[in-house]
């Protein structure tokens, strides 16, 4: 497991997560596809918000069952508690520090989210 630190635009929000980073899922969902999230889920004991709590801003929406964070100043989303399991953390991964994106070292799994109820049935 490799320990990876990310955060918002403006800095006033920052995380630090310890996770294997070999798969994120895209999502074509309304919000995600608007945000353009690519999401990696972890345990809430992989997760450690490092500053930033009173800078966040909650949005839910639809089910309600989804946790939608903010930066309140920014306005980026670097992390949910997604609707598919709320327990867990889903880190958008362009987020984080140092990520090369234009040579992924990891899967990107497609969701299609504007099916979600059929979707989540036989998503991995």
């Amino acid at each position: 497991m490799q320990k990876y630190q990310g955060g918002c635009h403006c800095g006033a929000v920052r995380f630090e997560i310890e996770t294997d980073l070999d798969r994120v899922i895209e999502c074509n969902c309304s919000i995600c596809s608007k945000k353009g999230a690519l999401h990696h889920r972890i345990a809430p004991e992989k997760f450690r918000l490092l500053c930033g709590e009173n800078d966040l801003s909650l949005y839910q929406f639809d089910s309600k069952e989804a946790s939608h964070y903010f930066c309140k100043h920014c306005g980026i989303h670097p992390f949910s508690r997604p609707r598919a399991n709320p327990n867990l953390y889903s880190i958008n991964v362009r987020c984080l520090d140092d990520i090369d994106l234009q040579n992924p070292s990891f899967e990107i799994a497609h969701f299609d989210g504007k099916n979600w109820e059929e979707s989540i049935k036989t998503f991995k």
